[in-house]
């Protein structure tokens, strides 16, 4: 009996790429707190200031230095599961221990238009039919929304964008927001959505990123403000800091990753003298600079590395990690994409991050999003999760009988066995990655891959339904928030 395909695996456990030793683990948590105790950090947010000082921190002006026990009492009460939701709960996902998903991310400003092949600048229906797209594509896990819509005004940025996403994708829709105004209008809308406050809080189908870290080491202020009011109004929030070793922080990986681990606890523990028990994703992406030029590489070998590495530190502590993989300095969904994008797609995976984001769509370092790299980003996420899941070994899977039953000399390719394990043990990739002879390839007229993705996109963005709002929501919602709502078609 032939098994059947299996559904697109989400939430696998990672961990067998471990850059790090246990001793080196251990010496960077040493490191980062000698920084938070020695260095410091600058905080100008006055409620953040008070709550330090509240709480023991050694305040010098500005500047504050948090002891090694203010640490340990947040990292106690920090959630150590996150549950991010989707509207479709077949799209929950369950942030613990390496279990490991992938998805979008990003703000760029600019789409790589699918029908001219040109630049143009990002609008808020791309917001929508992105979420479309991503919808339709199983190995991309969440939306996290990739592209700041430029032609609406600033009032209406947050509000409109996340429900132009949420209409158009069951998956867990994520992103920045920049005005507690904002912020409480989508949280009311995903509240109605939900069916209340107590419902949304228990499957969020929204969350926050806050990028409140300045590398190196000062809280950003204005962005501070909004991360304590999400951590107050018990959201799921992210922590984004993301310095560029050799510009930033320290050039070298070591120096790098101390210094951003600081970040991150210091952030922690202003969450947790906000709301014990937020839920909060530590939000460490680690990269580099150009040093030729000072601008940020995100498809470096060392980006890959130093994000699996980060992600131990997760680990250690324990707690849900939001990072990157899958970027690149093409312009293009060329052989350069294909190969940055992959090799930290892949380290990352096998470290096992919780919440991986950049992974799909993104473009010449997170400025640019074409349509159909999500569609060739989908195959590298798919294969990626093929090797999170690693080699089955059990009495069936090693075949003795089967191996009998054929005997030396014949072939596998009639057995039982084959056809038990045919569309479950290998990963199966659409038409996006050609696997036919060349005769065939050129009688179809020589497609490559990306001409092949430009076609599946086209024919998702026409076809795929993804899961509808309740109307008399969308009523409601289009009422409440007219004065600043805009609508996509």
């Amino acid at each position: 009996m032939m098994k059947k395909i299996p559904p697109p695996r989400k939430g696998l456990p990672g961990g067998q790429y471990k850059p790090l030793t246990t001793v080196q683990i251990e010496q960077i948590h040493q490191a980062s707190l000698e920084i938070l105790q020695r260095t410091g950090v600058q905080v100008e947010e006055p409620q953040a200031l008070a709550l330090f000082k509240e709480h023991g921190a050694d305040i010098d002006g500005n500047r504050v230095r948090i002891p090694e026990q203010l640490i340990n009492q947040a990292l106690e009460s920090s959630l150590k599961k996150v549950v991010l939701a989707g509207r479709d709960p077949k799209q929950d996902l369950l942030l613990e221990g390496q279990r490991v998903h992938i998805g979008t991310g990003g703000a760029a400003l600019q789409v790589l238009d699918l029908d001219s092949d040109t630049i143009r600048p990002a609008n808020l229906q791309d917001a929508a039919d992105m979420a479309l797209l991503v919808d339709a594509l199983p190995n991309i896990h969440f939306y996290l929304l990739p592209i700041y819509p430029t032609d609406i005004p600033e009032e209406s940025v947050e509000i409109s964008k996340y429900y132009a996403a949420l209409k158009n994708t069951g998956k867990h829709v994520q992103a920045g927001v920049y005005t507690k105004q904002g912020l409480g209008d989508v949280v009311a809308m995903a509240e109605r959505i939900m069916g209340g406050a107590k419902e949304l809080r228990k499957r969020p189908v929204v969350s926050f990123i806050t990028s409140w870290m300045v590398s190196p080491l000062l809280f950003a202020t204005e962005v501070t403000t909004l991360l304590i009011e999400v951590c107050r109004l018990g959201m799921p929030v992210v922590l984004s800091s993301a310095p560029m070793a050799g510009s930033t922080s320290p050039i070298t990986l070591a120096g790098t990753l101390a210094q951003l681990n600081a970040e991150q606890l210091s952030g922690l523990t202003l969450t947790q003298l906000v709301n014990p028990g937020t839920p909060v994703l530590i939000g460490p992406i680690p990269a580099t600079a150009d040093m030729r030029t000072g601008s940020y590489l995100g498809g470096s070998i060392e980006l890959g590395m130093a994000n699996a590495a980060i992600t131990q530190m997760a680990h250690y502590y324990q707690l849900p990690i939001y990072n990157s993989a899958g970027m690149t300095e093409s312009k293009l969904p060329d052989i350069q994409a294909g190969i940055e994008k992959t090799q930290s797609v892949i380290q990352v995976a096998l470290a096992g991050s919780n919440f991986i984001h950049h992974a799909a769509g993104m473009l010449e370092d997170m400025s640019t999003i074409a349509y159909e790299q999500f569609v060739i980003d989908n195959e590298i996420l798919g294969m990626a999760m093929r090797a999170v899941r690693g080699i089955e070994i059990n009495s069936d899977t090693l075949a003795l009988d089967a191996i009998d039953r054929v005997g030396p000399g014949s072939h596998f390719l009639s057995d039982q066995h084959t056809f038990r394990y045919l569309r479950s043990e290998h990963y199966f990739p659409s038409s996006v990655l050609n696997r036919k002879g060349r005769e065939e390839w050129e009688s179809e007229g020589k497609k490559d891959a990306r001409q092949e993705a430009i076609r599946i996109a086209r024919d998702l963005l026409s076809s795929h339904q993804p899961l509808p709002i309740n109307p008399e929501v969308c009523s409601w919602i289009e009422s409440e928030f007219a004065e600043t709502l805009i609508l996509t078609k």
